[in-house]
């Protein structure tokens, strides 16, 4: 190899190192966040009733199932039936909260989705960081394999 063709292959092997060196340290404070916001939420669960007010403001589902839930326990023939059944929604002030289960379901999956991502994040930029070395290896090994064939 000539020394013409050997400084742009050089450039590109440490730009691809210094990408993959980028790409580790991103994935791996990525990752640390990730933990210690689950660390956070296992510690503080009420930090959950944010998220799920935000999802309540957007989607309504809470007030729509408050809103339906009277009209199908009137219209219901089981209830005038059964005399110890529960108490109707309308006695309630606090109805079931759709948002906060579904607020808990959401931050896990991101939660799981983000750090998914974390770690492709650090397997990626390791192999990148170290690719150069990879590829030296695999270049030796087949010189050896190929001189080992000649003397054969």
């Amino acid at each position: 190899m000539t020394n013409d063709q050997s400084k742009p292959t050089e450039f590109i092997s440490i730009v691809v190192r210094l990408l993959g060196l980028a790409m580790l340290v991103i994935g791996l404070f990525i990752g640390i966040k990730v933990i210690f916001e689950a660390w956070d939420l296992y510690d503080q669960p009420q930090r959950i009733e944010r998220f799920a007010e935000a999802i309540e403001q957007g989607s309504h589902i809470d007030s729509l199932i408050a809103s339906l839930s009277p009209k199908l326990i009137k219209k219901s023939p089981s209830n005038e039936q059964n005399s110890f059944s529960s108490p109707s929604i309308e006695n309630n002030d606090e109805s079931l909260k759709i948002t906060y289960f579904l607020a808990w379901f959401i931050a896990i999956i991101l939660l799981m989705v983000i750090g998914g991502l974390a770690s492709s994040a650090i397997r990626t930029g390791g192999q990148l960081a170290l690719y150069d070395l990879q590829v030296k290896r695999f270049a030796r090994l087949l010189m050896e394999e190929v001189q080992h064939k000649n003397n054969s």
